[in-house]
């Protein structure tokens, strides 16, 4: 008898079926792994803003402009004292806040029938109130409303402050233009038709109500925001610095134009165009007038600081390098949250920290200097050997490394501590990855004795780093991949060789349909990876599952410490239900419905939740938001594969290597409950 995985010339065939699957497989884990670069659309890479552009200085527009503004009356109207109760959406502590109703008047277009607006809002109270109490203005983000802001009030209400909060033109009981894809991309002449003057006509006006307020002390007002808030709390400091104590944008940067070059960013939701339907003539021209890159190099500007998370959905964290080189004074740091995305919690108490620091004489945030930072190639390819000095005024408890290698699918931000090696240097040494990647790369310093105050350098990169484990990784993964394969096929094929069936021809033709069927699906299958999963009517902005890997999965805020493994549990339950699609292809295609199908619900339900599909609702003028082929695609394979093996059954019962089972009928069910009945 010849041993059972012998080869003979009968088996030719297999063996050149196998050999196929092997070098597929090859193939396809060498695709997994290079799936983040190959699925970035291809755009333009020479968008930028050339640094004349049509010679106009925003700044200088409103030395003359503000007084326009100032000019307006403010017609202060205090409404009734409320209080207003706010839950933290992650740690579900209430807060009561002590508010009151607030009217006033803000400049409308130039040349509008209505030249004033009236906007809404509310002041809020610290717990004790003195004759003369710092003040902040503080305001939210774009198609939201004032009690979404409350979070950022806090701190400054914890720390003593009067706080303003009010609702931008057009949004909430504001009067004003609704924002819209026509006005946030404005064609017309900016005071004319832009959403952005009249924001930050208001964010002014705001400040001068402040001002007039008798119990706040005007040598001590700082400016916060949120979003589209943040960029107003910039551009406000940026025009009248010389009253605002110091400045503070959460979730906002500027440098739109290098935003411009990632097209899955909902920056492109907000404007309403797509990458390729925005012209040069835009970039030196319109975005002249409200990138805050433009602002912030006034000489009025205050102290600043910025919070911001690396996986930000409408800011890419490389935009942030030009918004702080813009920033002429020294006195800015920045809060690089990792792995976070347009809102996070924790940033209280180093916005606290930074109050301090402006107007209690507090510590300076820790300065940051990397004095070194080189590629060295060794024996396991290139490692990054980090040199840096940290001048702070507080004792330092930690310094951290934190780095994200992005040509892996899934790879987030990781933190390796640095060691300290005398007075304020500190150094460390990072391996190369497991396969060939790029490097970015920023230094966090945490303060000791300190819950969650730390402040972090600005983002760089080490370029490519060559890592020797690429193909010893690849033939490893591979072969742990094609084995079962390898070995589910071979048995197949083998048992048709040892069955006693007349057409083994017949059915080793047959096997070969339902394997080259079953490659197909699961091509298919992860095909519907780099479709797109997410599609926003507005800007054309599409979001494949590879950005769910690379962005939502790796969202902490939600999943918690398993969310640096959802990527690599989802590759290896997928590979194991591949390699079940040629044991029971029908169990593999109900486990394969099972996800596209909680995806679509998912995504079915996120413009209900966002409000979208409400016309009452700001958001609705930004176009609706729906699913993607890709789910869909991975639906349809399953199906299929369900249609497969029903024929791979019956097809099994023909050819005699399966004996059908007998079909009970209602005679037959009778007559076994009476046999029963009577035993």
């Amino acid at each position: 008898m010849r041993p059972k995985f012998g080869f003979n010339r009968k088996e030719t065939k297999n063996t050149s079926l196998v050999f196929i699957t092997v070098i597929l497989f090859l193939l396809a884990s060498n695709f997994i792994t290079n799936l983040n670069s190959t699925s970035k659309q291809n755009y333009d890479q020479s968008l930028s803003i050339s640094e004349n552009g049509d010679s106009f200085d925003i700044l200088d527009f409103w030395e003359t402009e503000i007084e326009r503004v100032n000019n307006t009356p403010l017609n202060i109207v205090f409404g009734e004292n409320r209080t207003i109760k706010h839950v933290n959406p992650i740690s579900n502590k209430i807060y009561e806040l002590k508010a009151q109703d607030i009217n006033f008047t803000s400049p409308n277009w130039v040349g509008a029938l209505q030249q004033n607006l009236t906007l809404r809002g509310f002041i809020l109270y610290p717990e004790i109130i003195k004759s003369s109490n710092p003040g902040c203005l503080c305001m939210h983000g774009l198609n939201a409303e004032i009690k979404d802001v409350f979070e950022l009030a806090i701190p400054y209400l914890e720390k003593g402050f009067v706080v303003l909060c009010h609702a931008h033109p057009g949004h909430g009981d504001s009067e004003g233009a609704e924002p819209e894809p026509n006005n946030i991309f404005y064609t017309g002449t900016y005071n004319e038709s832009a959403h952005f003057y009249l924001t930050l006509c208001g964010a002014i006006q705001g400040l001068r109500v402040l001002e007039n307020l008798t119990f706040v002390n005007n040598s001590q007002i700082m400016v916060t925001g949120k979003s589209y808030g943040g960029l107003n709390a910039m551009w406000l400091a940026s025009i009248a610095g010389e009253r605002i104590a110091g400045i503070l944008a959460y979730i906002s940067i500027g440098d739109i134009a290098k935003n411009l070059l990632y097209p899955d960013k909902l920056i492109f939701w907000i404007l309403g165009k797509s990458v390729e339907e925005i012209s040069g003539s835009y970039l030196t021209n319109q975005l002249l007038r409200f990138d805050p890159i433009f602002y912030l190099n006034s000489t009025k500007l205050p102290p600043i600081m910025w919070q911001i998370g690396t996986n930000d959905d409408f800011f890419h964290y490389s935009s942030i390098k030009g918004t702080y080189e813009s920033v002429q004074h020294d006195k800015k740091f920045l809060q690089i949250f990792p792995n976070d995305h347009h809102g996070f919690p924790r940033f209280e108490n180093s916005t606290k920290f930074f109050i301090d620091y402006i107007l209690n004489n507090g510590s300076v945030p820790p300065k940051i200097n990397i004095t070194s930072d080189r590629k060295n190639h060794g024996l396991l390819g290139d490692s990054l050997k980090i040199s840096l000095r940290v001048n702070s005024t507080v004792e330092i408890d930690s310094v951290q490394i934190v780095y994200k290698y992005l040509d892996i699918v899934g790879f987030v931000w990781q933190r390796f501590n640095l060691q300290k090696t005398g007075g304020n240097n500190w150094e460390g040494e990072l391996n190369p990855a497991i396969v060939n990647s790029r490097l970015d790369y920023y230094i966090i310093v945490n303060l000791k004795n300190m819950s969650d105050v730390w402040f972090s350098s600005n983002i760089f990169s080490a370029g490519v780093m060559i890592s020797n484990y690429t193909i010893p990784f690849v033939v490893i993964i591979s072969f742990f991949i094609v084995i079962p394969f390898a070995l589910s096929i071979w048995r197949k094929f083998d048992k048709i060789s040892e069955s006693d069936i007349e057409d083994k021809l017949d059915a080793k033709r047959s096997l070969l349909i339902e394997v080259v069927l079953i490659f197909i699906l699961d091509l298919i299958y992860y095909v519907a990876l780099i479709m797109p999963w997410i599609v926003y009517e507005s800007g054309g902005v599409t979001l494949s599952h590879i950005y769910f890997f690379n962005n939502l999965y790796t969202w902490e805020v939600f999943f918690g410490e398993i969310a640096p493994l959802l990527t690599i549990i989802f590759f290896t339950s997928a590979i194991i239900n591949s390699n079940l699609n040629f044991i029971s292809p029908m169990t593999s295609a109900i486990l394969k419905l099972i996800y596209p199908t909680i995806g679509l619900i998912f995504i079915c339900i996120i413009p209900i939740l966002s409000g979208v599909l409400d016309p009452s609702k700001l958001i609705s003028n930004f176009g609706l938001i729906y699913p993607g082929v890709g789910p869909f695609l991975m639906i349809i394979s399953a199906i299929s594969l369900l249609f497969v093996g029903n024929w791979e059954r019956k097809n099994k019962i023909r050819l005699g290597l399966k004996k059908a089972k007998r079909k009970l009928n209602l005679k037959d069910i009778l007559m076994k409950l009476k046999k029963k009945f009577k035993s």
